[in-house]
């Protein structure tokens, strides 16, 4: 999906509200037209609304008419449901482009446009910081809405996955031994405020996938790299020998089975 599909979502939770709870099931694509339009106080609206609530996964749309992926008549019985409906079409749906936006979220720990803004444009720096802006600013509302940091309290498991991802990237995978400097430069593109040390540190602490990971330490005239000391001792490579994940996703469906 392009950084541009959801740039025309709500961009605050009133208008989220009146629109989802204003549709019915088997409405046509005109009408939703219509109640979109109402909102913004205008005669009509370009498609681009509708369909990005579509691709967010509130409702399908089939023989243009809409199918809802939600009660309608409890919403209107009860607001609060809204933040349920949206977390599940959000999570159900969440593509690259909206887990960026998590990503730089969790790491600045902040809904701030701005500051998700310059930690995205780190990652992304070939787009222009002014359209990624204006197609982000919709995404960052939702996730604010959806309360996605209180939904993402565990640090170390977030920790667990990115050094993975960067670690995939270069070595391409398991078991490859690389440098921990190298590793860190690109944690560092990400967000600047990323310590390897840090991260490693965290980690380790988990025994249930301490085994997984081997750190090195290469004597001088093998390798330039810095060294960095972890724990006690002084490591420049790391080799992370399998899945660090594996754990992590069967706890996480054994609880969703609970």
């Amino acid at each position: 999906m392009a950084w541009s599909s959801l740039a025309h979502l709500p961009t605050n939770e009133d208008e989220y509200w009146y629109i989802l709870s204003n549709l019915e099931n088997g409405m046509s694509i005109k009408e939703v037209d219509t109640i979109i339009a109402a909102y913004k106080n205008k005669v009509k609206v370009q498609h681009h609304y509708r369909s990005n609530l579509a691709k967010l996964g509130v409702y399908k749309i089939e023989n243009n008419c809409i199918i809802l992926n939600y009660d309608v008549n409890e919403l209107v019985k009860e607001r609060n449901l809204l933040k349920d409906i949206l977390t599940k079409a959000l999570m159900e749906n969440v593509t690259d482009e909206i887990n960026d936006v998590i990503t730089s979220i969790i790491l600045t720990q902040t809904y701030e446009l701005k500051t998700v803004i310059d930690s995205l444009h780190i990652v992304h720096p070939l787009i222009d910081r002014n359209s990624l802006t204006r197609w982000i600013r919709p995404v960052v509302c939702l996730l604010k809405i959806v309360d996605i940091l209180s939904k993402t309290p565990n640090i170390p498991t977030f920790y667990i996955r990115i050094l993975q991802e960067t670690y995939l990237q270069i070595a391409k995978k398991f078991s490859n031994s690389e440098p921990l400097e190298l590793i860190e430069n690109e944690l560092k593109k990400i967000d600047s405020k990323n310590n390897i040390v840090a991260i490693l540190d965290s980690i380790l602490e988990n025994p249930s996938i301490r085994f997984k990971i081997e750190l090195i330490m290469m004597p001088s005239w093998a390798s330039k790299n810095k060294s960095y000391k972890i724990g006690k001792d002084l490591y420049t490579h790391i080799k992370i020998k399998g899945n660090l994940l594996y754990e992590e996703d069967e706890n996480e469906q054994k609880h969703n089975t609970k």
